[in-house]
């Protein structure tokens, strides 16, 4: 205001008989004030530019609102006011003044109550209410305006991201490329955990040349996610300072906004976000921020089922076609097998090692398709009540035997084991297995461990894994610290023929047969490992409640093919070569034999002859197969025993894997020792 103007100002003010002041707002002072305004407010006055904090009692922001409204209106407006020191209310008039040079003051005109009417008063209550009632909607219209413009971007990124199709590698950055576009943002960027160490999932925009997909923090998973629940702030601090030190120093973390991505009810690693306050008003909010990283964490869940989904489907789909193939193939082998077995007692000179040659081939085929139905879930499993830990004493010189000498193994028997309901001899084969792949991941020796352990699984625990049932388990987990395998490697590590050994070193099929064997037991195999530290692959066997006692150690079979026997068997098989085997060995044997290849003849044999035993495959052509052959024959001759054989067997005599009660059986191939001690002991029985 020009000096003319402001002596003349003043001078009016020394002629009015009203306490008038006038008030700069961009400096919350007094610039004039009258006489009467001294005399009513006192010497505090008398100095220049004297702040309005030492004049007035009210509320900063209710005395800035009341400024800002005589500013902006032509007419008068009326409020109350506090003067110090007394906090006298009194009543305030205030209007805008314009000088020349187009600065706009306030001025006030102060009065007593006494010098208003009771009228008065109350109607200026009201406007200055109804005029504070105008401002707080005008700022709730702006806060509303704002939320929905978020609401907007936050659905428009949910319904991009939906669209995403996660069984491409490059889905984690395309979700978080769409989320730093339609969010308005200038970049985005998503962490998250890897083998307990947090990495960069994706990058855009700012983060994108900085920070490389996969670039590994120097931040651990459960070292963020603890700090994370006891302190929020702190564990962003931890998070920054990693970001940083892996950008060189690049990164600033100011006006940053940080989330926190959970999959499965647990965080699995942060989405970062840099707002761009131009392009999105107020910045992308806190909960817009909530709702964008609950939609990422539902598609990562998505992308890692489905991804399940497919590697279940392909071990479903091939452990058909290898299930199918091996059947087959073991009555080839079953032929094979057999005749050199014979040929090895009937011949001599040069051409018995030919036959010795057959004879092995035909174990090794043996092996390995007793592999793959192992991981078909098609091998006919004989469940009973066992003592773990005692079996892996019983075993343990064997496992011994397996590794090296460098290699320290360490048997480290859990306290108070519950029994588990397993098949002895496949259990023993997956721990060899197990064994074995340890050994070779240490070439350099190492230690290697097979540790048992009572756990619970719960409902948390199944809903991530497929094929999981919560309940009591006995845990038995075969640890290394040999070379590790990668993820990618691990995820694999179960299929069969896949093998990261040299040819001729390993079939790929240890591990595929040991995953079959726990699948068809009813329990859960768990593979962990990280690259130069080691591998532990868990075996989880469900509790065995059933209270039956713990069998005692078995004996091995003696062998009975130099021992004559007495008695008539019939045997029913539809492979003409196996059945020539069977008869040709059992006529060996001492026993009459009646050999036929249909059901049909069996039944009709047995109603006019008398057997000692019914020796008979499970799959027959016709209706009538195995076990409606052996219900007949029970029907016949109550106490005649019945030896179902097979390549491997379909639920006629198997339910869930396991055999029927009371149901003997005998898997192709076999030889004639083995043959001879199952039909021995079913007569002496």
């Amino acid at each position: 205001m020009p000096e003319t103007v402001s002596a003349m100002l003043s001078a009016i003010l020394d002629l009015t008989d009203d306490a008038i002041l006038v008030i700069d707002p961009p400096t919350r002072t007094v610039r004039f004030s009258s006489p009467r305004a001294i005399e009513l407010i006192g010497p505090v006055l008398l100095g220049d530019s004297v702040p309005v904090s030492q004049v007035f009692a009210n509320d900063e922001a209710q005395f800035d609102d009341f400024l800002r409204l005589a500013r902006s209106v032509t007419d008068p407006i009326i409020s109350q006011v506090l003067l110090l020191p007394g906090r006298e209310v009194v009543t305030v008039k205030g209007r805008r003044m314009t000088a020349s040079d187009d600065t706009s003051r306030v001025l006030l005109l102060l009065e007593r109550e006494a010098e208003l009417s009771h009228r008065f008063r109350l109607i200026s209550e009201r406007i200055l209410a109804l005029r504070t009632e105008v401002g707080r909607r005008v700022l709730a219209e702006k806060r509303l305006s704002s939320n929905i413009h978020a609401l907007r971007r936050a659905l428009g990124a949910i319904r991009n991201i939906a669209s995403i199709d996660v069984s491409t590698d490059t889905y984690l950055q395309e979700a978080v490329t769409l989320i730093a576009r339609d969010l308005e943002t200038h970049g985005a960027l998503l962490v998250l955990d890897e083998l307990g160490r947090l990495h960069v999932g994706a990058a855009t925009g700012r983060f994108g040349g900085i920070l490389a997909p996969k670039q590994t923090l120097n931040l651990s998973h459960a070292d963020f996610t603890r700090t994370w629940a006891r302190d929020p702030k702190l564990a962003r601090d931890l998070l920054w300072t990693s970001l940083t030190h892996a950008s060189g120093g690049a990164l600033d973390p100011a006006g940053t906004l940080a989330i926190p991505v959970s999959v499965s009810g647990a965080i699995r690693g942060v989405l970062i976000c840099v707002p761009n306050a131009e392009a999105a008003p107020g910045g992308v909010t806190q909960a817009e921020g909530d709702i964008v990283a609950e939609v990422l964490g539902n598609l990562i869940a998505r992308a890692e089922t489905e991804a399940r989904l497919i590697h279940a489907q392909k071990l479903q789909a091939v452990g058909q076609l290898t299930g199918g193939i091996a059947h087959d193939f073991n009555n080839i082998l079953a032929v094979v097998l057999g005749n050199a077995e014979i040929l090895l007692e009937e011949i001599t000179g040069p051409r018995l090692e030919l036959a010795e040659e057959i004879q092995d081939a035909a174990i090794r085929g043996a092996t390995l398709t007793s592999r793959l139905l192992a991981f078909a879930r098609k091998q006919p499993l004989k469940p009973e009540t066992t003592d773990i830990n005692a079996l892996l004493r019983e075993i343990d010189p064997l496992l011994r035997r397996t590794i090296r000498e460098d290699i320290d193994l360490e048997l480290v028997s859990g306290g108070g084991l519950w029994p588990g309901r397993l098949d002895k001899s496949q259990f023993e084969n997956a721990v060899l297995n197990l064994v074995a792949n340890a050994r070779d991941a240490m070439p350099e020796g190492g230690k290697l461990t097979v540790e048992t352990a009572n756990v619970r699984l719960d409902a948390d625990y199944a809903a991530q894994h497929e094929e999981v049932r919560p309940g009591q388990y006995v845990m038995v987990a075969v640890s290394d610290n040999g070379t590790g395998m990668v993820p990618e490697v691990a995820q694999e590590a179960c299929t069969p023929f896949f093998t990261t050994k040299a040819v001729g070193e390993g079939s790929g099929l240890g591990l595929s047969m040991v995953f079959g064997f726990v699948k068809q037991s009813e329990g859960h195999l768990k593979i962990y490992s990280e690259p130069g530290l080691g591998t532990t692959v868990k075996m989880y066997f469900p509790r065995d409640l059933s209270g039956n006692p713990v069998p005692a150690p078995r004996r091995p079979d003696r062998a009975e093919s130099d021992t004559p026997r007495k008695g008539r068997i019939l045997v029913t098989e539809d492979d003409p070569g196996v059945l020539k085997y069977v008869e040709r060995s059992l006529t060996k044997l001492g026993y009459l034999v009646d050999a036929v290849t249909t059901g049909d003849d069996a039944a009709r044999l047995m109603a006019r002859n008398t057997y000692d035993v019914l020796l008979t495959d499970v799959v027959l052509p016709g209706t009538m197969n195995g076990a409606r052959l052996a219900a007949i024959a029970k029907g016949i001759a109550p106490r005649m025993p019945v030896l179902f054989m097979s390549g491997y067997s379909e639920n006629v005599i198997v339910h869930h894997g396991s055999l029927d009660q009371g149901v003997e059986f005998i898997s192709k191939p076999f030889t004639r020792d083995q043959l001879a001690s199952r039909i021995a002991a079913l007569i002496r029985a």
